[in-house]
């Protein structure tokens, strides 16, 4: 079953994919176009249009809202330039696989949503929902600010409401942790802000940290000792009628194996189809695939042209006959319990087949162009607020 992350980003007003390398180029030309200026000051209506532009003319996916099944809710730690920052993770299951939602906790959208979480963790736990988000803007006085909504809707297309007090809470958490020192005498409006920030976010971990307890033990979302991932290397490729082929596959006496799944549309029932990679004297590798019902597939394992530094990847190819069921080729990557395995053999057979480097089946770091930039607290709210 496919995994894949996605991020909110407020340029775009829409949710994209993370590790991406057509979403990262898309967002570098639009930032180009932009200009830097523009691109730090935040939405607008022409930086939308600008962005979603640039991601249709690079083929990357933007989707306003994310739906599954509400499976799991994480607070997750990841690193970047020595530092530690938190991130709210949202998994939704459904008939093609996962969706995971990450979001940085110190942000607005992230906040709403676990207001929203609350509710839904105690109702719709296990249940479908549909995850989203617009941007308003808001006057406060002579100014005015955009405003990042979290949206959540049950499988009914009512919304979810938020759970009351938690902003409250937080406030309250915000003027404990500032008194020290504004009995002190400070008054740098820079420094109150960034301690605000700080103990709102350290607020919002703990309440997202009990969601995620309260998930485990409902029987939603296994334990951390329970979680088991079969080390694999997977892609999933959307054909054109609109169904998803997830492929997994593992390194067996030397060669790659696994299975080809679908969901059948008229029954619902999942469908799986064995395949065993074999060279095709042009430098690729190919397996046929075939369903229950006798449909025959070919999947084609190919090296990359060359991305922009330069690396080769290994694309993927899913073909009927002569005719490939899809438009863009999918991107085969190991998963998570895979790329703990140093030197797997799974990347070995890639890379004596070909030529390609195992490194490159792992997902490429975050890139700061990837992320629309956040608002400050201090634009955010007024001090210590």
């Amino acid at each position: 079953m496919a995994t894949r992350m996605m991020q909110r980003n407020n340029l775009a007003d829409a949710f994209v994919q993370v590790n991406d390398e057509q979403t990262n180029a898309a967002l570098k030309a639009a930032k180009e176009n932009i200009g830097d200026a523009e691109w730090k000051k935040g939405y607008s209506q022409e930086s939308k249009s600008v962005v979603r532009e640039s991601l249709k003319e690079h083929g990357a996916r933007y989707e306003q809202t994310l739906k599954g099944n509400l499976v799991g809710v994480d607070v997750a730690e990841t690193q970047a330039n020595g530092e530690t920052f938190k991130k709210l993770r949202v998994t939704l299951e459904n008939e093609v696989g996962k969706t995971i939602l990450s979001a940085d906790m110190n942000s607005e959208f992230a906040q709403r949503l676990i207001t929203k979480l609350d509710t839904a963790t105690r109702e719709h736990a296990g249940k479908e929902v549909d995850v989203g988000a617009f941007a308003k803007h808001t006057e406060r006085g002579d100014r005015v600010f955009v405003d990042h909504i979290a949206t959540m809707k049950d499988a009914a297309g009512q919304e979810i409401p938020a759970a009351q007090g938690h902003f409250e809470k937080a406030k309250d958490r915000v003027l404990a942790t500032q008194k020290p020192l504004l009995d002190a005498g400070m008054s740098d409006k820079k420094v109150l802000n960034q301690i605000a920030a700080s103990a709102r976010e350290s607020y919002f971990v703990e309440v997202a940290a009990g969601l995620s307890e309260r998930m485990v033990e409902q029987g939603i979302t296994p334990s951390v000792n329970e979680r088991h991932e079969f080390p694999a290397l997977e892609a999933g490729i959307k054909d054109r009628d609109g169904t998803w082929q997830n492929l997994s596959a593992y390194e067996k006496d030397g060669q790659l194996v696994g299975t080809l799944q679908r969901r059948d549309a008229e029954t619902g029932n999942y469908e799986k189809a064995p395949v065993a990679f074999e060279p095709d004297g042009k430098g690729a590798l190919v397996a046929e695939a075939v369903y229950e019902w006798g449909e025959k597939l070919t999947v084609n394992l190919s090296r990359s042209e060359p991305t922009q530094g330069g690396h080769e990847k290994v694309d993927v190819r899913i073909l009927s006959g002569d005719e490939q069921i899809h438009e863009h080729p999918g991107r085969l990557r190991a998963n998570e319990t895979l790329q703990k395995i140093p030197d797997h053999r799974e990347g070995k057979v890639i890379e004596q087949a070909l030529g390609v480097d195992p490194k490159m089946l792992n997902p490429l770091p975050p890139r700061d162009v990837q992320k629309a930039p956040a608002k400050t607290q201090e634009k955010q709210q007024e001090v210590g607020l």
